[in-house]
């Protein structure tokens, strides 16, 4: 609503001059988020852009769309803001097409693609996000990506999931991207976002990714009502799992601080249950993403439900 977003605003210009925070990160998610209004979410820039002036604060912008609404005037807007754009693709027609479905459970390729086109004509090269789909073959997803979209910086996540749902073990599709990577695509400069957190999580760097690595996890979800939540993928855990009392209609940001289910999936994130802590994998792994540690019974006292995967893909 337009009151939750004057509220936002407010409470942000109130967070970043407490903290006297010199960057804070924006990130336009969904669902769709350019089902927004496009007059409506301009307007909203130019209150970002306010707030930056008067505290000296940048305000980094992304969006995560799957680009069908993208038009020429949308990629107007998004590059006069200068706002980084991420895609949802899965590959060519015949893999994107058979999940990514409209209203008319029609594919969605031929749209995404066109309003890929569109942001590439604005100047802006959008970057990439695949699901790993361990029914297919993830070569034929690399090399569509780099030689035919000729895309050289991408990301390849896992699918979302808990204990309750026994999905398919990923580490074969996991292996063999890595090895056409390494073995056709490295040289060139390709990169894949979670195959760099593992070498990184590996060598005893932080992985400074949320999928794989430990690190806590500290975003915090507005919903369109105003109200602030943990992670939105935490979502998957079952319907009102992330619901909190505390909105910034009423409250600071930094008071989700103090909510129940925020601070629960921030801690859960750093403490590890004891299957993790003996791992030889502890530091590189973290336990994967805190979503796919879920089970009813242990909450997030768990390894990843892709434990034995991960194990095998970092070996």
């Amino acid at each position: 609503t337009k009151d939750a977003e004057d509220a936002f605003c407010k409470r942000l210009e109130e967070h970043v001059t407490e903290h006297q925070l010199e960057e804070f990160l924006i990130i336009f998610h969904g669902g769709e988020p350019l089902l927004f209004p496009k007059h409506r979410f301009v307007t909203l820039q130019k209150k970002l852009d306010a707030i930056e002036e008067r505290t000296g604060c940048v305000l980094a912008r992304g969006v995560s769309t799957n680009a069908m609404l993208i038009d020429e005037q949308w990629a107007k807007i998004l590059k006069d803001h200068n706002i980084n754009v991420s895609v949802s693709i899965d590959g060519p027609p015949e893999i994107h097409d058979k999940y990514r479905i409209d209203l008319k459970g029609k594919g969605s390729h031929a749209e995404t693609i066109a309003g890929v086109e569109h942001l590439k004509k604005a100047g802006i090269e959008p970057g990439f996000i695949s699901v790993c789909n361990p029914a297919t073959d993830p070569e034929v997803l690399i090399t569509y990506l780099v030689e035919t979209l000729g895309v050289k910086h991408f990301d390849v996540l896992p699918p979302d999931a808990t204990h309750e749902d026994n999905p398919p073990p990923i580490h074969d599709y996991f292996i063999k991207l890595f090895d056409v990577w390494y073995d056709k695509y490295a040289a060139q400069g390709v990169r894949i976002s979670t195959l760099d957190a593992m070498i990184q999580g590996l060598i005893g760097d932080p992985s400074g990714a949320d999928t794989i690595g430990l690190g806590p996890i500290e975003t915090v979800t507005l919903m369109t009502d105003g109200t602030l939540e943990p992670l939105d993928v935490l979502r998957i855990i079952g319907n009102g799992s992330t619901k909190t009392d505390v909105s910034v209609m009423t409250n600071s940001i930094q008071d989700v601080q103090k909510d129940a289910r925020w601070s629960t999936a921030y801690e859960a994130s750093l403490d590890l249950c004891d299957t993790c802590k003996a791992c030889e994998y502890m530091d590189c792994c973290g336990g994967g993403h805190l979503a796919q540690r879920w089970s009813n019974d242990k909450l997030y006292d768990n390894p990843s439900v892709y434990c034995d995967s991960w194990k095998a893909i970092f070996d």
